[in-house]
């Protein structure tokens, strides 16, 4: 099985959002890399129909959720359930954090005879 990348040889620029996901196809599962720059924010918002789970890779911040606010730092896993209430909130080093979760199918039209 070959590697897909390395979460620490990404490029360290400035860009927001995500920086890296996987692009293989026929796969069941999908990840994405996420950088925040310091100070910024997703804001809490209901998941998908997916659980979702959350690997900190560099940097800290913080993970909102229904409960109230949890402290992330690197190395931290989380699982998020399907339809929950997330966000994130990066510290002073930014936030870059990795998601795997199922695959979401598009939606697609269908014949209702068939």
């Amino acid at each position: 099985m070959p590697i897909l990348t390395n979460t620490a040889e990404q490029p360290s620029e400035p860009r927001r959002g995500a920086v890296w996901s996987i692009a293989e196809p026929g796969r069941e599962l999908d990840s994405n890399l996420i950088r925040l720059p310091a100070g910024a924010e997703i804001p809490a918002h209901v998941g998908a129909e997916v659980d979702t789970l959350v690997h900190v890779v560099r940097g800290d911040g913080v993970l909102v959720t229904e409960e109230g606010e949890e402290p992330l730092r690197a190395g931290d896993v989380a699982l998020l359930p399907r339809r929950t209430v997330r966000g994130y909130r990066a510290g002073r080093d930014g936030l870059e954090y990795l998601t795997v979760h199922r695959r979401r199918r598009s939606l697609q039209i269908q014949d209702p005879r068939s």
